[in-house]
């Protein structure tokens, strides 16, 4: 327990992570995270569901040193490591791409605390590639960090499913707090206890690389697919991600929240895209890979509406 830890990254995890360190009686950690701009994001999106970091509050209470940097792959990070004697690195949620040099500085591995169940789902932007694909679960992995993309050997692993039948991107997110907590609790007890953690090397041939999805730019919608797709495609970049979009008069439309309504009524691909009913609550009928999609709701510029307020059928 005399380890002193650099953490690399902000999120909700790392703030768990600081508080163990500290219950367990380690030293005092370094924390160092990218410039603020680089979180606002993060912070719309998540803290309205309790998963937004305070890393910043730790540091006030004297739970940890915690350093702002535009990247940590330069000599003034080398000489924090070595002001405040670090000896372990752990990767949560860092920002920049880990080189060499930084990896070389250490003689324990750098480890880091991965967001899919490696091999599988290496890569980032992983719950709307799991709506995607239809995966009903949720894996966590602590591994060595390698200057390979996830690809390093395995300590720790957790997995979860998803028991709702249409999830959202933010349902696998709260399942991934959970698994990440239950990871670094063990590797906490597993130092205090000094138990070795044997790394299990991947199969690569198993992995699978998904690149990371930015809702403004990939999340728009194709009216013309299956409609199980664009329903899938919709929720997909659902909360908490500003939604799917379209437009209608020039204007982007995110759609938050649909369901594909029960009709065998089959429209030609000319209808496709178009709205044909304000519904008495206000929702939308939209043709949508020429069966009929309830949209009910909206946002526009990040604020929310019910569909009706904002669109019509002329």
């Amino acid at each position: 327990m005399n380890h002193r830890f650099v953490v690399f990254g902000k999120i909700i995890h790392t703030d768990y992570f600081i508080k163990l360190l500290n219950d367990n009686g380690f030293p005092k950690p370094l924390v160092i995270v990218s410039l603020d701009e680089e979180y606002y994001r993060d912070e719309r999106l998540l803290s309205k569901y309790g998963l937004y970091s305070n890393v910043e509050e730790l540091a006030d209470q004297g739970l940890c040193d915690l350093h702002k940097m535009k990247t940590i792959n330069c000599p003034e990070a080398i000489e924090l490591f070595k002001k405040y004697k670090v000896d372990n690195a752990i990767s949560i949620n860092c920002r920049n791409i880990i080189k060499k040099e930084i990896i070389d500085y250490f003689t324990n591995p750098i480890l880091n605390l991965h967001d899919s169940f490696l091999p599988d789902e290496r890569g980032g932007a992983l719950n709307s590639w799991r709506i995607l694909n239809g995966i009903n679960e949720v894996g966590n992995t602590l591994h060595i960090l390698e200057e390979g993309i996830d690809t390093g050997a395995i300590l720790l692993q957790e997995k979860t499913k998803i028991k709702k039948s249409r999830p959202q991107p933010i349902d696998y997110l709260l399942a991934e707090t959970d698994n990440c907590k239950k990871i670094l609790k063990n590797y906490v007890n597993s130092l205090v206890k000094s138990i070795n953690i044997k790394p299990v090397n991947q199969e690569n041939n198993k992995s699978y690389y998904y690149p990371r999805l930015y809702t403004e730019v990939n999340g728009i919608i194709n009216w013309n697919w299956d409609i199980d797709n664009i329903e899938m495609f919709i929720r997909a970049f659902s909360l908490p991600y500003p939604g799917a979009f379209s437009y209608y008069r020039d204007q982007k439309i995110h759609i938050l929240s649909c369901y594909i309504e029960d009709s065998k009524i089959s429209f030609h691909p000319f209808a496709n895209g178009k709205i044909v009913t304000i519904l008495d609550d206000n929702s939308v009928r939209v043709i949508a890979g020429c069966r009929s999609l309830i949209i009910n709701k909206v946002a526009i510029k990040n604020e929310e509406f019910v569909p009706g307020d904002v669109l019509d059928i002329k």
